[in-house]
């Protein structure tokens, strides 16, 4: 008797343990099924291979693995802005006051229109060096034109005629200079300079005021811009750029408008902001859309294609040691197909509930999309 206890606890012990793996793989006792003495015994299980009770195939969730790379949209913000070859700046040719505006923000010009004009100092010095030098290179040319009469006719010398001729030269060069020096202010009286647009378009920016001073080549004085040349730059993060295109088609949602705006990438930039790690995206419209202004903001989701790899559900993966990426497979050999294996999977970077399957899976295969845990609990248990 004494020799039995220690029996039927070990027994006891054995047939609990029995029952919870019963009921984690989801069967009752009495729900497991009797194998006949003639029916075969199932096949063995190989190392990561796990066999749940057809019942609990329920609880499952068993998606194929697609071989289509379909596009999936990323989402940035944006901006409206000119086009960089529809947009110019204008600013002060030399140092003065701005004694007069001409154009204010939103006036319609034309090429070659005023814009403001400033008294400069510096322009009436460098016309007043243009007329000298003309008048210089007037004397010269007369000089050298009484030293050669004066060779022809054998009172003069040939020397004096080269030195004029050379003073002649000299003169003609000073003048280029002084032309060049003067035409860089335009055309003007005294030391009036008239800024004119240098394009048609809108005056999208005026910072000259009337009595203000304005710098050579300072800031810019007014900002000409063509409404109709406009494009979205959108401000995309650096782990999105990744299969974003030239071509890629783009639609916007701007809040003053109901219906989103059409739109594709013209060109990706090639280097990231410092702080944000975007870089950015220039989007052209396809559109023509009444009311767009420069500096409105938008919403641009961006059509991109997946890179290489097979794109699986991010709640497929198991991670296992802290280091091992792991996708439970169904395997199609077993006819009710209750059999799994745990294959090791090689993967890329994650992104909004996705994530690229570099190695170890195939198009066609059948993956536990949810319900992961169960099989792995269960594979924990038959250790």
């Amino acid at each position: 008797m004494s020799l039995s206890r220690p029996f039927r606890r070990t027994a006891g012990s054995t047939c609990a343990a029995l029952l919870s793996l019963l009921i984690l793989l989801g069967c009752a006792p009495d729900a497991v099924p009797r194998i006949a003495d003639d029916a075969p015994p199932p096949a063995p299980l190989q190392r990561g291979q796990v066999r749940l009770q057809p019942p609990s195939l329920k609880v499952l969730e068993i998606q194929p693995v697609s071989a289509e790379r379909g596009t999936r949209p990323v989402w940035a913000p944006a901006r409206v802005v000119f086009q960089d070859d529809r947009v110019t700046a204008v600013a002060a040719p030399a140092a003065g006051r701005v004694v007069e505006i001409h154009a204010r923000v939103g006036d319609a010009v034309q090429v070659g229109a005023p814009l403001a004009t400033l008294a400069s100092p510096d322009a009436a010095r460098l016309r007043s060096e243009r007329a000298a030098a003309g008048i210089e290179a007037r004397l010269a040319a007369a000089e050298l034109q009484r030293q050669t009469t004066m060779l022809d006719r054998g009172v003069g010398t040939a020397a004096e005629k080269t030195a004029a001729a050379a003073r002649h030269d000299a003169a003609r060069l000073e003048v280029a200079r002084a032309d060049r020096a003067a035409a860089f202010v335009g055309a003007g009286d005294q030391d009036r300079v008239v800024l004119r647009s240098p394009r048609d378009g809108v005056v999208v920016n005026l910072s000259a005021t009337a009595g203000g001073m304005a710098d050579a080549g300072g800031a810019t004085l007014f900002t000409i811009g063509d409404p109709a040349a406009l494009w979205v730059v959108a401000d995309v993060f650096e782990s999105d750029l990744e299969g974003i295109l030239p071509g890629a088609a783009v639609q916007m949602q701007f809040s003053s408008m109901a219906h989103p705006v059409r739109g594709r990438v013209e060109r990706v930039g090639a280097a990231l902001e410092a702080e944000t790690r975007r870089a950015p995206v220039y989007i052209a419209l396809r559109e023509t859309v009444a009311g767009l202004r420069p500096g409105a903001l938008a919403r641009v989701g961006i059509e991109v294609a997946p890179g290489s790899g097979l794109t699986i559900p991010l709640s497929a993966v198991l991670i296992k040691d802290e280091r091992r990426s792991i996708v439970y497979v169904q395997r199609g050999d077993r006819p009710d197909g209750t059999v799994f294996e745990a294959r090791d999977v090689k993967l890329g970077l994650p992104l909004r509930g996705a994530i690229t399957v570099l190695e170890g899976l195939a198009p066609g295969e059948r993956i536990v999309v949810r319900g992961g845990l169960l099989l792995d609990g269960a594979a924990s248990q038959l250790l």
